[in-house]
């Protein structure tokens, strides 16, 4: 039973890292399309039991920087939170829901999802 309840967090786990990942690119692209185009900021998202890992462009953390150095000194811009914010803020979210979602009502609802494994 402890073998099946591994791999039920595994999945739930799994399935909030999905969730979250989804919302961050919708979150991000809302963001950025205040200012620009959508298509070239496309991230990619993978994950698996313990990690989310999010791809994209190098453009998007020179978008969020308010400063600049470049040889004739500190250059200010205006920046557009588009990175940092939106990942943190989700940082938040993903550790609340595992601390708080993880309840015998999901684990039904794993199990009728995924019964053919366990």
């Amino acid at each position: 039973m402890a073998q099946n309840d591994d791999v039920l967090k595994g999945r739930f786990m799994s399935r909030i890292l999905r969730e979250e990942g989804q919302n961050i690119e919708q979150a991000k692209l809302k963001a950025v399309s205040s200012f620009t185009s959508r298509n070239n900021f496309a991230s990619q998202y993978t994950n698996d039991e313990t990690k989310l890992v999010m791809r994209h462009p190098i453009a998007l953390r020179f978008i969020d920087m308010k400063t600049r150095q470049t040889k004739e000194g500190k250059i200010r811009k205006k920046a557009h939170p588009v990175h940092n914010k939106i990942v943190m803020g989700h940082a938040n979210n993903i550790v609340r829901r595992a601390s708080f979602e993880y309840t015998s009502a999901m684990k039904e609802t794993l199990l009728k999802d995924f019964p053919q494994t366990l």
